[in-house]
């Protein structure tokens, strides 16, 4: 086994899996991590990503159907270690609450994933193989891009703010580089991962931020920490949100790659 390889094996996984999909309802009405995409589920293709780089230890944030979810997950577990955690308030409780929950489920270095994203087998080794101990997986979107989370970075390469449902601010691209979307993977030390559980928890005793999303938490983390940012090479990769989302990640992966 080389490093890099045995670098990887040492890694866990975190996927946040808690989610309603309000805006996906016309297609589905179960977790949109249980879509099938090439005749496979988003889930089944994500862990078998994963699967790839001998990655075992997964975390699962779970909430709307976890019985779905965990029934779907039965097929897996000869070769998984699979721990959940619960955001069972998914409605009031965003993904900060549910990152929260996975973190303090998880040791060591971790790779945390959005379970509504799909994306090609090369883009995850990439980032696994070159990308740096603590990074966002950045992918070009249009800076006019109001819902995705639009990355801001400064001189030194380092992530400092993270902007959705919103444009950026005349005085945010004063101070520093709109670099890309935040796909939804971002890959974390062990000292970073201990730094992100302490923040959560102050960040989360404010109840009004129990319905925010993470991008929202690392605006107030990213001040004081540093998290480097890997650009994907390709457009192989969709967050499905939408029946429009759906329908192109359809289209982009008609073939197994």
């Amino acid at each position: 086994m080389d490093k890099k390889q045995n670098k990887i094996n040492k890694i866990s996984a975190i996927i946040l899996l808690a989610g309603y999909g309000k805006r996906i309802t016309s297609v589905t009405k179960n977790p949109k991590c249980l879509l099938k995409i090439n005749n496979q589920t988003i889930i089944d293709r994500n862990l078998n990503l994963l699967k790839e780089h001998n990655i075992k230890d997964i975390t699962l944030v779970l909430g709307y159907k976890k019985d779905l979810i965990k029934e779907q997950l039965k097929k897996h577990k000869g070769y998984f270690n699979f721990t959940y955690a619960y955001n069972n308030n998914y409605k009031k409780c965003g993904n900060s609450y549910s990152l929260l929950a996975g973190l303090k489920k998880t040791k060591g270095k971790s790779l945390i994933f959005d379970g509504d994203l799909i994306y090609a087998k090369k883009i995850l080794k990439n980032f696994l193989l070159k990308g740096y101990a603590s990074s966002f997986l950045i992918g070009k979107t249009s800076i006019k891009n109001i819902e995705c989370a639009k990355a801001l970075a400064d001189k030194e390469g380092y992530i400092r703010k993270t902007i959705d449902k919103r444009l950026i601010n005349k005085t945010e691209l004063k101070d520093f580089n709109f670099v890309g979307e935040a796909i939804g993977i971002i890959k974390i030390s062990n000292k970073i991962r201990k730094l992100m559980i302490i923040g959560l928890n102050n960040f989360l005793r404010n109840k009004k931020n129990l319905n925010l999303n993470w991008e929202h938490f690392m605006n107030k983390f990213l001040q004081k920490n540093l998290i480097q940012y890997n650009k994907v090479f390709n457009s192989d990769w969709i967050e499905i949100d939408t029946k429009q989302d759906y329908i192109k990640a359809v289209s982009l992966f008609k073939k197994n790659d």
